[in-house]
């Protein structure tokens, strides 16, 4: 009984979400792509580092040394997605980056396996094919791992590295909201996953200030229409609301930690009373059905 009220009550609370969203904003039908294997990684790069001409990749591979030696035959060569303008890191708020003239920030969509074990770098080249190519500048290899995700790659102001900003009050936190919409198109909000699922909601809302944020109903977010999209890609996405998608993550976050000791991040109620009061309305009526049904049974 637990069990199966659990679960009306999570299908209702997906069902509120995306209701309230359509509510405030008429879906829209999109086209997108990404599947349950990506995970979604934010570049910070230097003015520089996208002039004319150069190729913008991630290099993979199964040694620092083959990147370092540059043997073309043995790196896995991934290019970036979108592009989204920043009014921090582009220096047009007071107080925003000023360590270098950057260049908003770039996405890039990649399998999580792809890179599991693996070293990498990011790279300039001087031409699209690599075999032609010298590569101009790159940020010096390292091996990843899942720590490295959920933060912002500010690639260094000479290109020689990486910094990701994190603890207590982390540079990203500023950035603006187009930023934090495009970064969780790379997010499952129904998948438990640690990597591109709910379960990351603590790391992401520590790094973005993702509950602190006021977003009006132009911050929007291409999301899968059902969970079952998940294995083959958004293909028809579905157009919510950002603040419905962080809601959506930040409950489910909860309610799978619930006793388990992890921090949990308390919900705006006033921002999102809407969500808690159709939600509320769904799940009792999903339990009251349950039990009549049950009631009529005996």
């Amino acid at each position: 009984m637990k069990k199966l009220t659990k679960m009306l009550a999570a299908f209702a609370l997906l069902v509120g979400v995306f209701g309230v969203a359509a509510n405030q904003k008429e879906s829209i039908v999109a086209e997108a792509v990404g599947t349950s294997s990506d995970v979604r990684i934010a570049v910070v790069r230097p003015m520089f580092w996208g002039e004319v001409g150069a190729r913008q990749v991630l290099r993979v591979a199964n040694s620092a040394e083959i990147l370092t030696l540059n043997t073309i035959a043995s790196i896995t060569y991934f290019d970036f997605g979108n592009y989204v303008g920043d009014t921090y890191y582009n220096g047009e708020t007071a107080g925003g980056f000023t360590e270098y003239n950057a260049d908003g920030v770039m996405f890039l969509d990649i399998p999580l396996a792809s890179l599991t074990g693996k070293f990498f770098d990011l790279a300039r080249l001087s031409t699209l094919d690599p075999e032609t190519a010298t590569v101009w500048n790159r940020t010096g290899a390292e091996q990843f791992n899942p720590n490295m995700l959920h933060k912002i790659w500010r690639i260094y102001g000479d290109g020689s590295g990486i910094f990701r900003p994190d603890g207590a009050t982390p540079e990203s936190r500023n950035v603006s909201n187009p930023v934090v919409s495009s970064l969780l198109y790379g997010y499952l909000s129904c998948s438990s996953s640690t990597e591109n699922g709910y379960g990351a909601f603590d790391a992401l809302n520590n790094n973005f200030n993702l509950v602190g944020r006021t977003f009006a109903e132009t911050d929007t977010v291409l999301d899968f229409a059902v969970e079952s999209d998940y294995p083959d890609g958004r293909g028809d996405g579905v157009i919510v609301l950002t603040s419905a998608k962080i809601a959506m993550m930040q409950t489910m976050y909860n309610a799978a930690n619930l006793g388990s000791g992890s921090r949990l991040t308390p919900i705006d109620f006033k921002r999102n009373l809407a969500l808690l009061t159709l939600t509320g309305t769904l799940s009792l009526t999903a339990l009251a059905g349950f039990y009549f049904l049950k009631t009529k049974k005996q």
